[in-house]
């Protein structure tokens, strides 16, 4: 293996394990807010974090592939806004909209990060696998927009999830 093909295989770990770094911060704000929700909106939220769930899987396996040590678990960054909005909704009542805001940040966060991976040079299939996965990911965030803002279910756009 060649220099420049052994950095490549490096530049490529690196950011599926950005990818999967991305992905469970959304999650992590995702599992809260559908806490918080229950109900037809907290199923709505949970299953954009299981699905997230099942990216993630498939990233640690690209990693894996390329001989990497997979990222595990959310960024200090997402961990400490998540116990800060914790302790702030205990003294502090947060409307439902807020959780909606955590998580379209998140995902556009995610979203943004994708669209970076999709601007590098990587091998063909990795690509078409991000690009499904980014492809999801900003229906997601159209949808959690919308919410936030204080669309409605029904009339959420492309029909909802």
């Amino acid at each position: 293996m060649s220099k420049s093909d052994l950095s490549n295989v490096r530049a490529v770990r690196r950011t599926l394990n950005r990818l999967a770094t991305a992905c469970h911060d959304e999650v992590l704000a995702l599992d809260a807010a559908a806490r918080k929700f229950g109900g037809e909106r907290g199923k709505r939220l949970r299953r954009q974090s299981s699905r997230r769930g099942v990216f993630l899987h498939d990233l640690h396996a690209g990693v894996v592939a390329l001989a990497g040590v997979p990222a595990v678990g959310p960024s200090y960054g997402a961990r400490i806004a998540s116990a800060w909005r914790a302790m702030t909704e205990l003294v502090v009542s947060s409307h439902q909209h807020a959780a909606y805001i955590s998580c379209a940040r998140m995902t556009a966060r995610t979203a943004h990060a994708y669209a970076r991976a999709l601007g590098l040079e990587l091998p063909a299939d990795v690509r078409f696998g991000l690009a499904r996965q980014h492809a999801e990911i900003d229906f997601d965030s159209q949808e959690l927009r919308w919410l936030r803002f204080g669309g409605s279910l029904s009339a959420a756009p492309n029909g909802g999830v």
